[in-house]
């Protein structure tokens, strides 16, 4: 079995919140629970393709062995 290279999904922008001026707070919150969806739909992309890298590999040892 030959590992086939399935590329990276997309990665969504992250953005950190910085202190404002007179902003309401309901926005600033909703900004930040955006940011926090974002940033775990990223993290799981990259922990699927660990998990996809990590099998590809036990497979090519299993065989060389």
């Amino acid at each position: 079995m030959q590992y086939q290279a399935t590329g990276l999904m997309a990665l969504f922008p992250v953005y950190l919140e910085r202190a404002g001026g007179e902003e309401n707070l309901q926005a600033v919150n909703s900004r930040i629970a955006q940011n926090e969806n974002n940033l775990n739909q990223d993290l799981m992309i990259l922990y699927n393709k660990l998990l996809e890298l990590e099998e590809a590999l036990a497979a090519r040892e299993q065989n060389e062995a």
